[in-house]
Order: C-alpha cells, then structure tokens, then sequence
C-alpha cells in the first residue's frame, strides 16, 4: 500500500473512531434504564402468544414471550428500531418502534402461516422489506434449511429464481446467480465478507447453512455496499440474534437434531445451545456429519464419501450504550472426487479448514448509529492425489488469510433522507505451501462508500411512502502484489499492481399501493484479475485440468438494469424482473483444446458479454390449506467477439410446486405435505471454449424431476419435536445437470435419495 493510501485509511478510520468514542461518551453519561415491554397475542382478541421469538433487528436481540405473552428488553438505547415476531403456526410481523415507547406495545399475529412478512439486512445498510428494495432480494428461511436438510449454502439456494449451483454431491455446492459466480458473487457471513479461494468453480462457500437464521440473496452488482467481488450478486447467511433476558433473569435454549440421507448414507448429528443473563448472551453450536459414496442410477461413484465437522461460538453484550459481539465459526470437511479408473485424478481428496473470527459493535446515538468490525478468516485448502509423486503429501497447499476492518456512520432520518457512509480496508495473504497452481501473493482493498434513501409522498393511510430514491457511490483502491522469487516458474521478477474504480447505483421504487410496487436500478460493478486468473500454472486436480493464467487480462466492469414488479398480499405474492448485464472485459475460463499428460489445459480469456433475462416467481393461496408455486429462471449469455454463448451458462428452469398445511391435526401441529416439479431445458455449449467440450459430454439434455416433502411438529414437554421427510429424485430418475462437475465423464447426477429429519426444539 503506497503513503498517499495510507494517510487516507489513517485520516477516514480516525475520523469514524472518533465519532465512535464521542458518541459512547455521551451515551455513557445520559444512559438511563430503560425497557422496552410489550406483549403477543392472537389477531381480533386478548389470547396470549407463549414461545413467541421476539427480535430488535438492529440491536441483535432476542428474547422470548412467557406463558402470558409478555415480553421485555432491559437497558434499550434511544432510537428507532424494527421489532419482529415469529412463532409456530403463525405469519411473522415485523413493526418500527421508538425507544423509549410511550406505554406497552401489543402486537398481533394472524393464525396464517402461508407467506412470511420478510425483512432484508443485506440489500441496504438498514432493515428494509423487499417490497421496498430496488433490486430483487430472496431468502430461504431456518424452518425450510432445517426440514430440507442441505449440506452447502449453494444447494440450499436452489429454489431461489435466478440462481442455480455447482453442485458436487451434498458436499459442495456454488451458488451462481444470474450467471455468475466465483469471484463475482460476494459471500457473507453475517454481513461480513469471506474469502474461500473462490477462484474456481469447485470451490463452494464454506460456511454451514444448517446453522443460520436465514440465507438471503441479492441479484445484480451491489457493488457500493460489499465491494468488488459483489458485481453478480450477494449471498449472506444471516446469523440468529442472540438471546437476552430482563435484567438479573437468565434463559436458556437449545435444539438438538438427528438426520439420515439414504443416498449416500449420510448421518447427521447437530446441536445448538444458547442463553443469556440480563444483556449477556451466548452461544455454542455444532454440525457434523459423516457419508458414503454417491448412488446414481448406473451405480455408486467411488471416492465421494466426506466426513465434516462445523463449529459455531459467540458472545455478546448489550446495554443502552449499544451492543458488542465477538463469534467464532470453524468449517471442517474432508471430501473426495470420483474420477474414472485409470484417470491421472483417480483417488483425489481435499482437506478443507476454515476458521472465522469477527467482533463487531453498534453503538446507537442520537444523531445515527457507529458500526465498528474486525474480522480474522484463515483458509486452509489441500489436495491429495494418490498418482502424484508427493503422495501422501498434500499435492496443493494453500493457506489464505483475510482480514477485514470497518468502521460506518448511519445517520437518522433527516426528513426524508437517510443514508450511511463506510470506510472499509481488507488484506489478504496467500501462502502456497507446496505447488506451483498459484505463487505466493498479498493483496489489499481500500474502499469509502456513501449511501442516501429518499422516501416522498406519503399515502392517504399514512403507513408508507409511494416514492423512494437511493444513490450510491463508492471508491475502491486495490493493490496486489506477488514477491520476486527467482525459484518461482510463473513470475519470478515479481508483480506488482495498482487498480482504481469508481462504483455507483441508482434505485426508484414507486409503491402504488401497500401490497403492490414497481422498482428500477442502474448499478454498475467492478473487479480486478485476482492471481489465480493471471499466474495460474500447474494441476487442478479438483476439476482435473492444467490450469494456465493470462497476465495480460484487465480489470472488467459491468452496467446492470433491472425492472421488477412485485405484489404481497395474504394469498398472494409474486415477483417479476427483467435485467440486462453489459460486461466490459469479462473475464472467462475456457478449454484451449489442447492436452498435458492427459489433461485439458483451461486458460482465461477476456471479452465484452451480455447477460439479460427474466425471473418470476409466484405463490398463491386458492383456497385455505393449499398453495401453489411457480418459478421461472432464465439467463442468455453471450459472447459479442464470437456471437456465442459464454462458457456455463446455466439453462433455463421451472419449478412448480403444490403444497398442503394447515394449523393443526389434533396433537399434529404444522403438518404438510408438498409435491415439486423441476424442468431444465437442454444444457447447450458455448463451441469449443466449453470446458470438457473436448469430452463429447459438455451438452445435456433436458430433463424432470419430481421432489416430494412432508413433516409436523408436536409439542412435547416446553418445546417441540419436528419430523419431516424428503424424497429428492422421487422416481430416481437418470439425468445430468449442465453446470454438473462430473459431466465430462459422461456420468449421472445423483438418484434417489431419502432424507429422515428429526429434532428437537426447547
């Protein structure tokens, strides 16, 4: 990092950290007590709601209602904040409040569990519904994560419109959305980025699914908010709040669950503990699992077994002052390829660590909230093959280190104006312990991003605005370094590199009525080369290739629109956008058509592309205890120097679905039973550049699939035991997905596969 750089980083973290300091102070010497009570009960009467998860979103608080549906935060700081409400059997309602509040509130659930009244933390720096973001934001919440039991974070999104995965069994899966993914899909844990080496597309998010609150996904470059790597599109897996209890009060809580997967024979064993002592709060938690080979339907794939064993901590503390966090996540997997009898790859393993620690504070003041973050995330990856000579020392060692400090402002409503500005440093080191597929490199990003909502013109009921603008800009300064290493074959003289950009967007959405609004964005995306595309060099066993780098590629940017529409109601919700991405020299893998002791050698090129579509989505209820589904994805890509379509393109999709509920079956509560259809149409190669293509098997064909879901809950004691029942591939269909890794060997995506879950809840 140059001095000019550093003075910048020195002068905007000082200026933040003093605000920080100046606020604590003066919260520090006004701080009274105060409480935040209210209670939960049923729509249209007085009956109290027992069990009901109450969260101050903001301040990342829980805590529960007692047999009589009360509820109280102790020690809440002045301000404005979003209050939600989940619990069994009922429609989830989120309401803004005023701290101190001027008597109890009284919040009512509808017994009407069909849609979720949703929030998003990741589309803007507050909490916002997405009724009200400019771009399309989805999410899949911790019932259906828990009932349907997926492994990775990219086959838990598979639903999602817009977004498929690279999936390689249960055990990895990489979401890519709208097209893209890798290093132009941003990954967060939390709302704090990660860095899994995710310069291949094998490389799937590490991060347990099983363990968050909610997954949600932002579609199209949100650049301004996350940063170079968000120029596709935003996965962050939200983390649950955690508990409190009024002062001098302790709770604890906890869920423990077993599951079967028939396919592989997997069997999985989670726990999670947490609990709090006033405004202390904790948590433990704990998923492991353990796995056979992958059955298809023309036999098992040797070498797909995996063991994985994830951890998750935390720690917090809260108070009129704000609230203070420290957690720690550790993701453990070891998992194996099949690659045929005989292939140079036979008998590949990798050995998978990944250990995240972040210590996060808010501190709410009266003209706006000081975030403060540091984040700590080491990357270990090794590759075993029993062919190398090395064997059994790892063939490919790596170690990646990032680390991430930020420090932002948001201020409070000014009229109709609310906004945030952040400055944000990240360094990343990359030790490659044994291997020439990637040199030793340090990089770092400094970046400033400012943000600014408008809402006008308020409706005749007073409850929304019908216009809301936002604008955003953000400034990146990146540098990446590789030392000068004479014994280094790909760049012994040393690389060193500057990249530059201004980022920004542009949002209206217009809220005809309370249930219906129109939105459109302009936002435009950024990223450098990272080292992998410009010095790769050597074996990737893991998609068994010689992989070779192009150190003349540029940076590349892209311009996004997006129009949607979007309709909420009690027995209806659908969403329709229309998009279009110009990328200017995009960055794609291809397969050169050449070999190296029997492997395809990839190499990266560079092109203007086009990526446009449609998405759709719709959810309705036609008469009680019945609701159908319907999700449509389609993306075109095209490559403007050859007319074709870019390499992995994903096909377009169709899910339906059709799904009973009700309340409750005497001592049954939320029973169901859900049927989906999956249609993909033909798999169609880019020509040559197609990776495999040289295979013959780099085509598919189209296919369907049907899935089949069922489950209850049943009270027991002062909790619940949840029972539910998958059957993916019903009907064990033979098929092999496009974006599917093992498609060059001419081999089947998995067949059936049974899931048993069970778990308990108190």
């Amino acid at each position: 990092m140059n001095a000019d750089r550093n003075r910048v980083v020195s002068v905007c973290f000082a200026i933040i950290a003093l605000c920080a300091i100046t606020s604590f102070a003066q919260q520090t010497e006004v701080a009274q007590p105060r409480e935040l009570l209210g209670r939960v009960v049923v729509r249209g009467g007085s009956e109290p709601v027992a069990g009901a998860a109450v969260t101050i979103v903001e301040l990342d608080r829980r805590t529960t209602t007692d047999a009589d549906g009360v509820f109280r935060f102790d020690g809440v700081p002045r301000g404005e904040f979003t209050v939600g409400v989940h619990a069994s059997t009922f429609g989830a309602v989120h309401v803004r409040v005023t701290a101190p509040q001027d008597g109890d509130l009284v919040l009512e659930l509808a017994p009407d569990h069909h849609f979720e009244e949703e929030i998003t933390v990741t589309a803007r720096p507050w909490v916002s519904s997405p009724l009200e973001s400019p771009q399309a934001v989805d999410q899949v919440g911790q019932d259906q994560l828990r009932a349907v039991g997926d492994s990775s974070v990219g086959d838990a999104l598979q639903r999602i419109p817009g977004v498929a995965n690279i999936g390689t069994g249960d055990a990895l899966g990489t979401p890519v959305i709208r097209g893209t993914s890798e290093n132009r899909t941003r990954v967060l844990n939390g709302g704090v980025p990660t860095n899994f080496q995710q310069w291949s597309f094998r490389h799937s998010p590490n991060i347990e699914p099983q363990m968050a609150e909610r997954i949600e996904v932002v579609r199209g470059p949100a650049s301004v908010l996350w940063g170079p790597d968000a120029m596709g599109g935003v996965v962050n897996v939200v983390r649950p709040p955690l508990p409190s209890a009024p002062a001098g009060e302790s709770v604890v809580h906890g869920d423990v669950g077993v599951a079967w997967h028939g396919n592989n024979d997997q069997l999985q064993g989670s726990a999670t503990v947490e609990g709090g002592y006033g405004g202390f709060g904790w948590r433990l938690g704990l998923v492991s699992r353990d796995t056979g080979d992958i059955d298809t339907p023309d036999g098992e794939l040797e070498n797909t077994d995996y063991e994985q064993t994830n951890f998750d901590a935390a720690v917090g503390l809260s108070g009129t002052w704000g609230s203070a966090q420290l957690r720690w996540n550790h993701w453990d997997n070891d998992v194996g390829f099949y690659f045929p009898p005989g292939h140079p790859s036979d008998g590949f393993r990798l050995d998978l660590e990944d250990d995240f620690l972040a210590a996060e504070a808010t501190l709410p003041t009266a003209v706006g909230d000081v975030g403060l973050l540091l984040s700590r995330q080491e990357n270990l990856r090794k590759a075993f093959n029993p062919a190398a000579p090395v064997y059994p020392d790892a063939a490919v060692d790596l170690r990646l280190e990032t680390v991430v400090a930020r420090a932002s402002f948001a201020h409070t409503p000014m009229g109709a104006f609310q906004g945030t500005v952040a400055a944000e440093l990240q360094t990343v080191e990359n030790e490659t312990l044994a291997s020439n597929l990637l040199p030793d490199y340090d990089s770092s990003n400094f970046s400033i991003m400012i943000l600014e909502e408008a809402r006008f013109l308020a409706a005749k009921d007073g409850g929304y605005k019908r216009f809301i603008v936002s604008a955003g800009l953000r400034w990146d300064d990146t540098e990446l370094e590789v030392p000068v290493d004479p014994g280094q074959p790909v760049v012994p003289e040393g690389f060193n590199q500057d990249y530059n950009h201004v980022t920004g967007s542009l949002g209206v959405v217009f809220r005809a009525t309370e249930q219906l609004s129109f939105a459109a964005n302009l936002g435009r995306g950024w990223r450098p080369p990272n080292a992998f595309e410009l010095f790769a060099r050597g074996i990737h066993g893991g998609i068994a290739a010689f992989q070779v780098g192009n150190p003349n590629l540029e940076e590349e940017s892209n311009l996004s629109s997006e129009l949607s529409v979007r309709y909420l109601s009690a027995h209806w919700r659908a969403v329709v956008t229309g998009f279009r991405s110009d990328f200017e020299d995009f960055i794609y893998l291809y397969d050169t058509g050449e070999t190296i002791n029997e492997l395809p050698i990839f190499g990266f090129g560079q092109t203007d592309a086009v990526l446009d579509g449609i998405e759709a989505s719709v959810e309705v209820v036609p008469i009680e205890h019945l609701e159908l589904g319907f999700v449509y994805s389609s993306v075109n890509t095209e490559n403007e120097a050859t007319g074709e379509s870019l390499p992995q393109s994903p096909p377009d999709r169709v899910n339906l679905t059709v799904r009973g509920m009700t309340e409750a079956i005497g001592v049954l509560l939320s029973p169901y039973v859900e049927l989906e259809g999956v249609w993909m149409d033909d798999g169609v190669p880019s020509g040559p550049d197609e990776p495999y293509y040289a295979t013959g098997n780099a085509g598919t064909d189209s296919y369907q699939l049907i899935h089949l879901r069922a489950g209850f809950r049943l009270p027991v004691a002062k909790g619940a035991v949840r029972f539910d029942l998958t059957v993916r591939n019903l009907f064990d269909e033979s098929y092999t997905d496009f974006l599917y890794p093992y498609k060059g060997f001419g081999v089947l995506n998995p067949g059936r596969d049974i899931r048993l879950i069970a778990g308990y809840s108190f």
